[in-house]
């Protein structure tokens, strides 16, 4: 039985132009307005490079483990798991970015 690679996420070109999203409110148990703070800029380019970085060192660890170099299995557990939850949060946003695309489409002017 082989192991197959994972390949590759392709960059988003579109995407990579989105740097920041703006001031966020945030509340207080009561309900009310605690505070207002500044987001952090977001470079989608960046984040799906480190991605992608996830991948290729699980993959390489996947490799290490089926030849015998690897003999800490929790290395390529934790590997495995930053990956799978990085492309779950990729998806998630992507959806999210499309849903809000088809949500602005549909507006009548």
């Amino acid at each position: 039985m082989a192991i197959s690679g994972i390949s590759p996420i392709s960059s988003f070109s579109a995407v990579n132009g989105i740097t920041g999203v703006g001031s966020v409110g945030t509340f207080d148990l009561n309900g009310g307005p605690a505070k207002t703070s500044k987001a952090t800029s977001i470079n989608f380019g960046d984040a799906l490079a480190k991605v992608q970085s996830q991948i290729d060192d699980a993959d390489n660890l996947s490799r290490q483990l089926a030849t015998g170099e690897l003999t800490d299995i929790s290395q390529y557990t934790v590997a495995a798991s930053k990956a799978q939850l990085g492309v779950q949060l990729t998806v998630a946003l992507r959806n999210q970015l499309l849903s809000a695309f088809q949500e602005v489409m549909r507006m009548q002017l």
